[in-house]
């Protein structure tokens, strides 16, 4: 299989994941974020896109993960946003050569 349409599967894989999949910069901007993550965290993508990372939460934990993550330090944890317990996951990588972050969360069992 060639990488164009390995590429198309892999965007339409993460569009449609059953886990909330969001992209940030160094400047702390979302510049990619699935369906998914539009729904636990109860916004629209257009008000994720223009939100800083961490506006749903504040806590230092995250904080500490959003700090991390920027800093090429992987982290996970659980956070309960809008009521609802979720386990994420961040990893630090690269897009365009340029330095992001990839943060993967799901409600929690």
């Amino acid at each position: 299989m060639d990488e164009p349409v390995q590429m198309m599967l892999l965007g339409d894989a993460a569009e449609h994941a059953e886990v909330a999949i969001v992209v940030w910069n160094e400047e702390r901007r979302y510049v990619a974020v699935n369906d998914k993550a539009c729904e636990l965290l109860g916004v629209s993508r257009e008000q994720l896109l223009e939100s800083p990372v961490g506006t749903t939460n504040r806590t230092p934990e995250a904080q500490t993960a959003i700090d991390g993550a920027l800093a090429n330090v992987p982290a996970r944890g659980t956070i309960t946003v809008r009521g609802l317990e979720l386990d994420w996951l961040v990893v630090p990588t690269e897009l365009a050569g340029l330095a992001h972050v990839l943060g993967l969360f799901w409600p929690a069992p």
